[in-house]
């Protein structure tokens, strides 16, 4: 994230926007690769993606402002 955002191929703010796609795709990744039918599981392994999708938002955000001021 990072990277690519770095190059300006992707502005900082398509990642809050998207939000909401990656934790549908990350979920189903997580379903996907958990052998059990328990959703429980599932958010192991969704869990945490979702927060380093998060703290990379953040932290390309937080670049993207400090550049700006």
């Amino acid at each position: 994230m990072y990277g690519i955002s770095l190059t300006d191929a992707v502005s900082p703010r398509f990642w809050r926007d998207n939000f909401r796609y990656a934790v549908i795709i990350l979920a189903i990744f997580g379903a996907i690769i958990t052998p059990d039918g328990s959703g429980v599981t599932m958010w192991f392994v969704a869990g945490p993606m979702l927060a380093l999708y998060v703290a990379g938002m953040l932290i390309v955000e937080r670049r993207a402002t400090k550049t700006n001021t």
